[in-house]
């Protein structure tokens, strides 16, 4: 057999510290994430609605012809997908979410829902 088609132990122990660096990293940015402050509703790609995350309420989507497809309810700083009428249910099983940039997708209804952050009228970076 060919030696050279092995790892070493020196390779197995650089991979192992990789491996152990990506998941502390991985773990301290999910926990360290801002805290979104209103939901955006978007429905076949236009924004329909943004609703704050403080203000307990459900929002009806319904669609072209007028029937309703989607609930989406924001409750306790949350927002989840509550009813689809939609043949998976896969935007109901995707739980709550309140983290800027998480979203809850219903392809079939195309509706997608966006955790933001608070705007603001500050700056973030500076060029010369």
């Amino acid at each position: 057999m060919n030696e050279d088609s092995y790892i070493t132990k020196k390779g197995a122990i650089a991979i192992a510290i990789i491996l152990i660096a990506l998941i502390i990293f991985s773990f301290i940015f999910y926990r360290t994430r801002r805290t979104g402050n209103y939901a955006v509703i978007f429905h076949y790609g236009k924004e329909t609605g943004s609703y704050p995350l403080g203000l307990n309420r459900e929002i009806r989507i319904k669609d072209k012809k007028g029937r309703l497809t989607n609930i989406v309810c924001i409750k306790n700083g949350y927002v989840y997908m509550k009813e689809a009428n939609c043949p998976d249910k896969i935007c109901i099983h995707q739980g709550k979410k309140s983290k800027v940039s998480e979203t809850i997708t219903c392809l079939p209804n195309r509706v997608v829902v966006e955790v933001k952050g608070r705007e603001t009228g500050s700056l973030d970076t500076m060029t010369h």
